[in-house]
């Protein structure tokens, strides 16, 4: 991925807190790879089979969150009836402050996050799962969320023993934080209960939001983004495994990007994808699917 250079009064001391696992260089590369161009082209090939069969899960309806309400976006029906990730044995009950242990190795995908990662033919989302039907992939992501929101499903997502965890979050509560630190640290907090569990995490970096209408919360909002983004990258190989680098995009991730309606639906959600990169979430798929088809490899 293409990583956007930080300007020193941007980046700021990184949150580093080394677990005594290093991150392997192979996946230090793919952490750092991005799409140089999503104005079009092709689709991405198939990611590495999955020993698992298709199952494709959706997240329950959108719930409204603090921040501007989407346009309601049609929601797809999922392609197959979930399938519970197999264990050798039977695991121990756990209670709601434990952590599942994970199955052998871990299956699929679990993508979490707030309305523009949620689940349907027409996200980033949807059209990854649609276009690699041999991985597993649980679609988790419910409209209005903030990091909160991922602490309250985390008991029931490490349930499903996923391989690996996909995050892109702070749309919504990110501006309305107590600062760009303090959201990052219970981001970390959250991310920290799947990678104790053995799962891999890769986490988004922001996209802008642009809504003229909205001054106040378009500039926090993009003005901590940019701390937050700096410090993602840093973070990996300790707090998480990998990033997603949509905001290094040079069409998506600019902070006038949103005031292309071809793009950005309204500020702040990006327009209904396509195959080959059409509108704004199919440029978003074209990022997400280079990214996760090399961490599955």
């Amino acid at each position: 991925m293409t990583i956007a250079s930080m300007s020193p009064a941007a980046a700021t001391r990184p949150l580093r807190r080394p677990l005594p696992r290093p991150l392997s260089r192979a996946a230090a590369l793919v952490a750092f790879a991005s799409l140089s161009a999503c104005g079009g082209g092709g689709g991405s090939a198939a990611a590495a089979s999955l020993a698992a069969p298709v199952a494709v899960v959706a997240a329950a309806a959108p719930v409204v969150g603090p921040a501007p309400a989407p346009s309601p976006a049609p929601s797809a029906s999922p392609s197959a009836v979930p399938v519970s990730a197999a264990t050798a044995e039977p695991a121990p009950a756990a209670t709601p402050s434990s952590v599942p242990a994970p199955a052998p190795s871990g299956r699929g995908v679990l993508s979490e996050g707030d309305s523009i990662s949620v689940f349907w033919g027409g996200s980033h989302t949807g059209l990854y799962a649609a276009s690699h039907p041999k991985v597993t992939f649980y679609g988790k992501a419910v409209g209005g969320s903030g990091v909160n929101d991922l602490e309250a499903r985390a008991d029931a997502d490490l349930a499903l023993h996923p391989r690996l965890l996909t995050v892109l979050i702070g749309a919504n509560d990110l501006q309305a934080a107590g600062g760009a630190r303090a959201w990052l640290e219970q981001l970390f907090r959250y991310t920290a209960r799947f990678k104790a569990a053995g799962v891999t995490v890769a986490v988004g970096t922001l996209l802008p939001i642009n809504m003229p209408d909205q001054p106040h919360y378009t500039s926090v909002h993009n003005e901590r983004r940019q701390i937050v983004n700096a410090e993602l990258r840093a973070a990996v190989g300790h707090e998480i495994d990998a990033v997603i680098d949509f905001a290094a995009d040079p069409v998506m991730g600019p902070d006038t990007a949103p005031l292309d309606k071809t793009l950005y639906k309204d500020g702040l959600h990006p327009t209904d994808g396509g195959a080959n990169g059409a509108g704004g979430q199919g440029k978003l798929a074209l990022i997400y699917a280079k990214a996760i088809d090399a961490l599955l490899k």
